[in-house]
């Protein structure tokens, strides 16, 4: 049977009173117990020296010399606090015995060696023990003797006290389980109005948050961590609302296009030339949808996966050189100066094909948002494993610079149709930093230019 979070508090901290109250009484317990029956030992050992002062042997005779005191009449009889006497030679025969033990006989060890104290019954009478071995001069055991002395007086102390403590650790058991049970109450109400708010927001709300305790303990830091989910849970749901938007806005412009063109096209007829013309203009907005249908497919598969890399020793010369061979029309319609100085044994440790598309979309970036007739700059820094690409472009201003890598962010000189992209391209190089831990980092000044910085781990 599972127990609620408060009946676990309440059970738990009723189990460890519970334990150290039965330790404490135990002890109280144990104490009395010892004191009682020291002090039962305590005059045994005393009833044995006075009659050790009373005997006298010959060689291996235990001799009895008179003891006054043990023909008074305490000796006598059994009923109040009774001592008792029994001498037994090496045979086992009674030597003496008191009056008041009548026709019964103490048990006792014959190879007995040492003082040994032990309880018994008489009569139905408890009664405590100590048997004591006898000596002769030569140092030979010659008899034992046992005197008894009654225990019921002790008895019933101890056993009153053991009712009592019982019937006391009862008590307070069911007493603390019902105070447990209310402390427990109120140390997890600040939980249940937790769990209350939390169930109160949903995406019409999700920019509530939780009220935070006046203590700063650990349901002020649980509060806080809810509410840092809730702030990414928000940042992410607006993202993804302005993702659903960005993207059917990018998709319309071009959807739109084509739309016109043929809208045009069936108005009256054309000549061959103009159809073609149109055509083409249909074309390059065809390849607009596809490139961005790509690209939106190529970051859902990043975002919804781990990405599992391939690292290998990769030369970076060779890579930068093909890149720039993809986009030798462009680079030579807009007499663009690449400037290359990674040398030939330039390498990192990252997965090849993963680092090419990084150095493709930040190398065609460099050339789309150019100047005509600019440059770029591709330089490598060995002793940091740094890569960096420059180009002398429009730049971005200061504040549009941590949006950069968003999904459809372009900034606005970008946002001409005359130079094509979708603002996924960066977003797609920073998702795949992240995969091959390299640190990708910008830095722009408006109307001079913008570097992109790759620091490889080491």
């Amino acid at each position: 049977m599972k127990l609620s979070f408060k009946k676990r508090i309440a059970t738990y901290n009723l189990i460890a009173i519970a334990a150290l109250t039965a330790i404490a009484f135990i002890t109280i317990y144990g104490v009395v117990y010892y004191t009682s029956y020291k002090h039962l030992d305590d005059d045994i050992t005393t009833e044995k020296a006075e009659v050790f002062s009373n005997l006298d042997w010959e060689e291996d005779t235990i001799i009895m010399n008179k003891m006054p005191e043990w023909e008074e009449a305490e000796h006598k009889q059994l009923e109040v606090n009774p001592t008792f006497i029994q001498i037994v030679d090496l045979n086992g025969e009674t030597v003496f015995k008191s009056a008041n033990l009548q026709g019964n006989h103490f048990l006792f060890d014959p190879k007995n060696k040492a003082t040994t104290f032990y309880n018994a019954t008489i009569n139905n009478q408890r009664i405590r023990q100590g048997q004591f071995p006898v000596y002769n001069n030569d140092k030979k055991i010659i008899g034992q003797l046992t005197i008894g002395v009654s225990q019921q007086e002790s008895y019933n102390v101890l056993h009153n006290l053991l009712i009592v403590l019982s019937v006391i650790y009862i008590f307070i058991l069911s007493i603390l389980y019902f105070i447990m049970s209310f402390v427990a109450s109120k140390a997890i109400a600040p939980i249940h109005q937790l769990i209350e708010s939390t169930a109160k927001i949903n995406y019409s709300n999700i920019n509530s948050r939780l009220p935070l305790p006046e203590n700063e303990d650990e349901i002020y830091r649980l509060a806080t961590t809810i509410n840092e989910l809730l702030n990414r849970l928000e940042s992410s749901f607006y993202q993804q609302k302005q993702f659903t938007s960005d993207a059917s806005h990018e998709m319309q412009t071009p959807l739109a296009a084509i739309k016109g063109i043929i809208e045009v096209l069936l108005r009256k007829p054309r000549t061959a030339e103009r159809y073609e013309e149109k055509m083409r203009e249909v074309l390059l907005q065809t390849n607009r949808l596809s490139q961005l249908y790509d690209q939106l497919l190529q970051l859902a598969q990043l975002e919804s996966t781990t990405l599992v890399t391939k690292k290998e020793h990769f030369f970076l010369e060779p890579a930068i050189k093909k890149i720039i061979k993809n986009h030798e029309a462009l680079i030579k319609s807009n007499a663009i100066q690449i400037q290359n100085s990674v040398p030939s044994d330039a390498s990192v440790w990252a997965d090849p094909l993963l680092l090419e598309m990084i150095l493709d979309n930040l190398i065609s970036n460099a050339i789309k948002y150019n100047k005509m007739g600019g440059g770029i700059f591709l330089s490598w820094d060995a002793a940091t494993g740094i890569l960096s690409v420059k180009d002398e472009g429009v730049g971005i201003d200061a504040d549009q610079l941590p949006l950069l890598f968003n999904r459809f962010f372009r900034a606005d000189e970008s946002r001409s149709s005359q130079i094509p992209g979708n603002g996924l391209g960066l977003s797609i190089a920073k998702r795949l930093c992240d995969a091959l831990n390299i640190i990708l980092t910008v830095s722009s000044v408006k109307g001079k230019g913008t570097t992109f910085q790759l620091q490889f781990p080491a």
